[in-house]
C-alpha cells in the first residue's frame, strides 16, 4: 500500500494523507497549532506517523481546517474537535468493521484530540506529545479512562514536564507509558526516539 492524498468532509473539505496498512487498526495524527505554522507536514506529525506506519498501523493525516488546502477558519479549538471526528469517521469506514481507532496528536493536536476522544467515547488509545499544559487544561486527560502513551521534552517550556510528571503520577487508569526526551517543545533531531518509542510500547496492530 502507498500514501495517498485525500478530502474528508467535516464542516468544511479537509486536505488529509493516508497510508493503508493493517484493516484492523488504525491511528489519526493532530498536528500542532494552526496560527504558529502548525500543519500535517511538521516534523512530530512526520516522525508519528512514520512510527505507527513501521509498526503496520494504518495512518491518517490531516490539515485542521484552514490549514493548507483544507477550507474554512482556525476556530479556536472548537470546530477542531469536530474536523477529529470527521477524520476517525473516515478512517472508520476504510477498515472493518470491528477495526481499532486510536487518536495522537502533537501539542495543539494533543489538545484537541484529548477533546474529541471524549465526545467520541469508543477511543481507547491516545498517543499524547508535549500536551501544552501551560496553555490549556489537563482535565479531559484525567477524565480518559483507555491507554495513554505520553512524550514530553525535558526543557519545554509550553509543555513543560513538571505538570505531565504529577498528572502522570495521579492518573488512575494502569495502562499508562511514558518518554521524556532531552529536548525543548520542536523535538528537533529527536524524531527517531519518539518513533522507537512507538515501535517499542504500542501493541501490534490486530
Amino acid at each position: 500500500m502507498s500514501t495517498k492524498r485525500v478530502i474528508i468532509e467535516s464542516d468544511y473539505r479537509l486536505e488529509a494523507l493516508i497510508n493503508e496498512k493493517n484493516n484492523g487498526s488504525g491511528v489519526v495524527i493532530c498536528h500542532p497549532h494552526p496560527l504558529y505554522g502548525g500543519c500535517m507536514d511538521n516534523n512530530v506529525v512526520n516522525a508519528i506517523e512514520r512510527g505507527f506506519s513501521e509498526k503496520g498501523f494504518t495512518t491518517l493525516k490531516f490539515n485542521f481546517r484552514g490549514v493548507g488546502a483544507s477550507s474554512g477558519y482556525y476556530d479556536d479549538g472548537i470546530g477542531e474537535v469536530q474536523d477529529v471526528i470527521a477524520a476517525a469517521a473516515y478512517l472508520k469506514k476504510l477498515l472493518k468493521e470491528d477495526a481499532h481507532i486510536m487518536l495522537a496528536g502533537y501539542s495543539f493536536g494533543a489538545w484537541v484530540c484529548t477533546r474529541a476522544a471524549m465526545k467520541m467515547g469508543d477511543i481507547k488509545i491516545m498517543f499524547i506529545v508535549a500536551y501544552p499544559f501551560s496553555v490549556y487544561d489537563s482535565a479531559p486527560l484525567k477524565e480518559f479512562s483507555g491507554r495513554i502513551f505520553f512524550v514530553g521534552g525535558k526543557y519545554d517550556d509550553l509543555a513543560p514536564v513538571e505538570p505531565l510528571l504529577k498528572l502522570y503520577k495521579e492518573l488512575p487508569i494502569v495502562e499508562k507509558y511514558l518518554k521524556i526526551i532531552e529536548t525543548d517543545h520542536f523535538f528537533f533531531r529527536k524524531e527517531t526516539e519518539i518513533i522507537q518509542f512507538i515501535k517499542e510500547n504500542i501493541p501490534s496492530p490486530s
